[in-house]
């Protein structure tokens, strides 16, 4: 398959901290690429500088065969889909209403939403389960329900690339579950790619066709799955011991942590 994103020996640091060290990573067309690692890896570092929020990195990023540094910001935004770890928007605003912001990218200068757009916003709320609550208020919402939508807005970019920056660290564990699952089988039912940083390991494993463990701002493991999960690399990684089991329902690894 083709590469959708390509990274070659990324650098980047604030002052004199350096957090990324020489990151080598490629995003396969079609694939959900799982990102992990403690606190202070460089994940969400490197999540900002995929989706152009940071601009002074050292190395080559190249989106969809293309220089990211070359990219205008609409342009990018046209391609490049981005869910964030939380939203609140500053003022309070019904479903609709945000859901509709992920077709900015797509208009001319002050234009109006056309036909196509109320298509696309359709669409996508109705895919994200978000349709029957479009009136109501972004505030009023659930957790898991205020989730959806910002998925919703990020589908209805179009792009064809999505970065998930941790999206479901502020959910129960079955709220987690749920959005994450519709998150990557809409990634894969809309023949899109993704990379998604997580904080479970085991929803990681679930999700993801491939991971990538990162620490000190570096990658210190990469592969499949059952390539990669073992407690050499969990305990390198986090310093935690582990056992590796297969879960009986997805016969996927399953990582029990022990003392």
């Amino acid at each position: 398959m083709a590469d959708v994103i390509t990274v070659r020996d990324l650098h980047f640091g604030y002052a004199k901290e350096e957090v990324l060290r020489g990151i080598d990573l490629s995003l396969e067309r079609g694939e959900v690429l799982g990102i992990l690692g403690p606190n202070g890896s460089g994940k969400s570092t490197l999540m900002s500088i995929l989706c152009g929020i940071l601009r002074n990195w050292q190395g080559s990023v190249t989106i969809m065969d293309r220089a990211l540094k070359s990219y205008p910001s609409r342009r990018l935004a046209q391609v490049l889909s981005y869910i964030p770890q939380s939203f609140e928007p500053s003022f309070d605003l019904k479903v609709e209403t945000i859901v509709s912001f992920g077709r900015n990218p797509h208009l001319k200068g002050f234009s109006a939403l056309g036909a196509r757009d109320y298509v696309v916003i359709d669409e996508v709320m109705t895919l994200t389960e978000t349709l029957g609550f479009k009136e109501r208020f972004f505030s009023t919402l659930s957790g898991g329900e205020k989730q959806r939508v910002v998925i919703a807005k990020a589908l209805a970019q179009e792009g064809q690339i999505l970065l998930m920056d941790e999206f479901t660290s502020h959910l129960d564990p079955g709220h987690a579950r749920k959005i994450g699952k519709i998150a990557t089988d809409l990634v894969r039912a809309k023949g899109l790619s993704a990379v998604a940083v997580f904080h479970d390991l085991n929803q990681a494993i679930e999700m993801s066709d491939r991971l990538i463990f990162m620490k000190d701002g570096e990658i210190a493991a990469h592969g499949r799955v059952w390539d990669i999960v073992n407690p050499a690399v969990i305990w390198n990684v986090y310093g935690l011991r582990a056992q590796i089991i297969t879960n009986p329902v997805t016969e996927l690894p399953l990582v029990v942590f022990y003392d």
